[in-house]
């Protein structure tokens, strides 16, 4: 053989292993990509929440950090036993499928899964900020006494209708009690009817009192007050954290009038992502549109979601941004 078919030799060996080459590292590159979702999927939830000072709500990298770490981690893995790894996908493509076919993990709790990490809420939640007051609540312990979430009728009314909505939709949510939380919601908003009470007196129905309404037309009936203890009650007793929020509202007159609401903790903001989405898209798509979802942020990072009757869904408008007064219930 001579000099230059040598030479044709080698270049055409080169260029065929450079091919080779090619396509192994990018098979590397799609098997560590789908190799790393499913695991940045599980770990993410765990993850604390990294965001930097920058903006009005700074910029959020935790979902960066993590997934780039993974990211590497696979594929230096994965390019040195990548013949091993060939066979994991192939197990991991059948694993995938029986679970699909038990019920036990469908391809929709997968959708699922993979959209609420890639969702950004951006304009579609709004933070509220208030007025803080940080005063004494009042009438405390009479609303307290009315707020019986131990009677056995709000236990058993809200044992039941936590579960009359949205429970094919509970492994959506990590906490799945959120759900219920919701159910709870759509409940009492749906039956309920504003009656003022007694002029220039004060009257608190109590949580059972309220439900045994229902005996006559199956409605609630009842103030601001009441709406509150009933919502507090009955997410009380199915092991929700509830608070009452005392408010001024500014009438169109110009006079004020007093106001309570109740706001059910959520989580931190990472929860919220998550739960927003699964509201916006199969728990309240209708009565949101494309509303903005609004929530409290505390000093701890809690978000407290508004459980007001204002809108049909939780996260609904407030009626002010002043915070008179707490109540943790």
């Amino acid at each position: 053989m001579g000099e230059e078919d040598k030479t044709k030799g080698k270049s055409w060996i080169q260029k065929l292993k450079g091919e080779e080459d090619f396509t192994s590292l990018l098979y590397v590159i799609i098997f560590t990509i789908v190799a790393t979702f499913p695991v940045f999927i599980l770990v993410y939830r765990y993850m604390p929440s990294v965001i930097l000072p920058f903006g009005a709500n700074g910029w959020r990298i935790d979902d960066i950090l993590l997934f780039t770490f993974l990211f590497i981690v696979f594929f230096g893995v994965i390019s040195k036993f990548r013949t091993f790894f060939i066979y994991v996908g192939l197990l991991s493509f059948l694993g995938i499928t029986i679970l699909n076919f038990s019920g036990y993990y469908t391809l929709e709790n997968l959708y699922y899964d993979y959209n609420k990490i890639l969702y950004n809420l951006g304009d579609e939640s709004l933070e509220k900020r208030f007025f803080v007051r940080n005063e004494v609540f009042r009438q405390e312990e009479e609303l307290r006494k009315a707020i019986d979430y131990n009677n056995p009728i709000v236990v058993n009314w809200a044992r039941n209708k936590a579960t009359s909505n949205f429970q094919e939709y509970a492994e959506l949510i990590r906490d799945r009690r959120i759900v219920q939380f919701f159910s709870i919601f759509k409940e009492i908003r749906s039956r309920w009817v504003y009656v003022f009470d007694p002029m220039g007196e004060d009257y608190f129905s109590m949580a059972s009192e309220t439900i045994q309404q229902l005996e006559y037309n199956d409605l609630f009936k009842g103030d601001c007050d009441d709406y509150s203890i009933l919502m507090a009650a009955t997410i009380r007793a199915i092991g929700g954290e509830v608070r009452l929020v005392r408010t001024n509202v500014l009438r169109s007159d110009g006079t004020t009038i007093g106001h309570l609401y109740p706001e059910v903790r959520i989580g931190d903001k990472k929860d919220l992502d998550n739960i927003a989405h699964v509201m916006r898209t199969v728990l309240f798509p209708e009565e949101i549109g494309n509303r903005p979802i609004r929530y409290y942020q505390d000093a701890r990072g809690d978000v407290w979601l508004n459980f007001d009757y204002n809108d049909h869904y939780p996260g609904g408008r407030y009626q002010s941004d002043i915070r008179v007064s707490e109540m943790r219930i």
